[in-house]
């Protein structure tokens, strides 16, 4: 019998009260072909699919990460037009949000992970398929999102759509 995997990815995410205004952000710059409300986040580590020994391997890693107390100025709209991506993110990585990747991509290291080679772009997918190009580059007034926390997501598939189910969530 083939071993079940899970596809899991850490984020962050945010939390009941943020989400509306990144909702309503995204449904005026994204209009109808928007990410789902409750699937807003912004990835730091795509697992994949991932067994359940390796889920316990990673899940002990990280027992004791640190996750800093972020404030994420998110002030400019970007497009991938090769995987037709709209995008919210930062001018400016903050260093600490840095500092978390590159953790906890050291401690899944050590559990025989091996990290994407493209470096890291902080981002919200705001929309996908989208016609493009990016409506707006800058918003004219930035919007803070004070990350509290990290999470590790399954994506499932239901009724042909993905869906996130949040399994575990560290604290800042």
């Amino acid at each position: 019998m083939a071993e079940s995997v899970r596809r899991l990815f850490l984020a962050l995410w945010p939390t009941d009260a943020d989400r509306p205004w990144l909702a309503a952000l995204a449904a005026h710059i994204a209009g109808a072909r928007r990410v789902r409300d409750d699937h807003l986040h912004l990835t730091l580590v795509f697992l994949g699919a991932t067994s359940a020994v390796q889920q316990a391997a990673y899940s002990a890693a990280l027992a004791d990460v640190s996750v800093p107390a972020l404030e994420l100025r998110l002030d400019r709209c970007g497009y991938w037009p090769q995987p037709r991506i709209l995008w919210l993110g930062c001018s400016q990585t903050p260093p600490e949000l840095l500092a978390l990747v590159a953790d906890v991509q050291q401690r899944l290291r050590g559990c025989g992970f091996i990290p994407e080679r493209r470096a890291f772009q902080a981002h919200i997918t705001l929309a996908r398929q989208f016609p493009g190009p990016a409506p707006i580059q800058q918003l004219a007034t930035p919007l803070h999102w004070s990350v509290r926390e990290l999470a590790l997501v399954e994506s499932l598939r239901q009724e042909g759509a993905a869906c996130y189910q949040v399994l575990r969530r560290w604290s800042a």
